[in-house]
């Protein structure tokens, strides 16, 4: 679980304006970064092993490169973020990667794609009934295996 000094170390006012430009507004879904899932995000990659450190490190190190994001304009803020993901791509793939999850979770998200969000079985997809004559051919055939 994450700590408060790991919290810390995350300017989520950053994150938020760089979710703003990962993930637009989209109709009546606001940008990501309005959205309030800032706090969520940094839980998250505190508690999922393949984002502990990294989630982190990608922050500091696009913080650092780019101190005064929060107050470019669009087009520029835009040219950061693509340096960033030219030149640390793994970092960007991992601050992309945990923000998509914890955007797709959000049920404004879900209704505006039209998902359900209920598990598939046993109320969504239907099975067609087993047809066992589809084993016909394999009953046929000389067993290639030895009995023991």
């Amino acid at each position: 679980m994450i700590n408060e000094t790991s919290r810390m170390n995350i300017n989520e006012d950053l994150l938020a304006a760089i979710l703003d430009r990962l993930i637009p507004a989209v109709d009546d879904v606001p940008s990501a970064g309005k959205m309030g899932i800032t706090a969520e995000i940094v839980r998250l990659s505190g508690q999922q092993a393949r984002f502990q450190g990294i989630f982190t490190k990608a922050m500091q190190t696009f913080e650092s490169a780019n101190s005064e994001f929060v107050l470019l304009d669009v087009e520029s803020q835009d040219d950061a973020i693509r340096n960033f993901e030219s030149k640390e791509p793994g970092l960007f793939n991992s601050l992309l990667t945990i923000s998509y999850i914890v955007y797709y979770k959000d049920t404004r998200v879900h209704k505006r794609i039209g998902w359900s969000g209920r598990t598939p079985q046993p109320e969504g997809n239907t099975m067609e009934p087993w047809d066992d004559s589809i084993l016909e051919t394999q009953r046929k055939r000389e067993p290639f295996w030895r009995k023991i």
